[in-house]
């Protein structure tokens, strides 16, 4: 998990520090859990639609907003579940998704989630780009995945033209259990949650065991149970003035 976040620093680092992100709104989006099949990570991941060409800093960005990263396809089973998902209307306008590949001026290609990169699935020729620009890598195809990587500039001047991404979260809430991460359903529809508290209206409230008010009771509700243990405040679910065993069992059986 370190070094996931130091990745993700790094690219949130780099992405602060630039002049080329602009707004993009996400129009449509495909779900799918990787469940089976060889590499299966049991994690959560889309292919969201923008309702324009967005450079891959500005899809980098929308994925963080959502509380996602870019995808990784560091291997042959990572590349073809990602190939099942770029499909449909929007996938491959001009060029295929933006994944989580990229390089900055004069460094090697890495992924964004910190996974070993090996330069396996190259497009002929490519990379194309100049070792001191940045770049980074979407599905290669026409009109639908070829099996390939094609490295692009990062920025709004990029050679391609796509208005797509493949992003993946670790962690979702999904308090309507509808298999879609609530945060992608307010990203393209923001009336779900008219009080802007980053959850569907529509879902009701988990109740005191969500400590942080995230919709989940999950590690985080632990963590701040634990740091305050035997104490008062934070973490008494029960209200008996007392944070103990009692509210660590209230909130293990809400667990999310």
């Amino acid at each position: 998990m370190r070094q996931y976040l130091l990745h993700v620093s790094l690219a949130s680092a780099i992405l602060a520090t630039s002049n080329d992100v602009a707004a993009s709104t996400i129009v449509d989006y495909r779900v799918q859990r990787w469940t089976a099949g060889p590499g299966a990570d049991g994690r959560t991941y889309a292919i969201v639609i923008a309702s324009e060409p967005w450079s891959w800093r500005e899809a980098l960005a929308n994925a963080t907003s959502l509380g996602a990263s870019l995808a990784a396809t560091p291997d042959s089973n990572a590349l073809g579940f990602a190939m099942g998902l770029a499909t449909g209307s929007g996938a491959y306008d001009c060029a295929g998704p933006w994944v989580g590949g990229f390089h900055f001026a004069g460094n090697g290609w890495q992924w964004t989630t910190g996974a070993a990169f090996v330069p396996f699935a190259w497009a002929p020729s490519r990379p194309a780009q100049a070792i001191m620009l940045d770049s980074a890598i979407c599905l290669g195809g026409t009109d639908a995945p070829d099996g390939t990587w094609v490295d692009s500039l990062a920025g709004p001047d990029a050679g391609f033209a796509t208005r797509s991404a493949i992003v993946v979260w670790r962690v979702t809430t999904d308090c309507d259990a509808n298999g879609v991460p609530d945060q992608l359903q307010i990203a393209v529809n923001p009336n779900l949650d008219a009080d802007n508290n980053g959850l569907l209206d529509s879902c009701p409230s988990i109740g005191p065991a969500d400590i942080d008010g995230n919709g989940r009771v999950d590690g985080a509700d632990l963590g701040l149970l634990l740091g305050n243990f035997n104490g008062p405040g934070v973490g008494d679910i029960n209200h008996d003035g007392i944070v103990n065993g009692a509210d660590l069992g209230l909130l293990l059986g809400a667990w999310s």
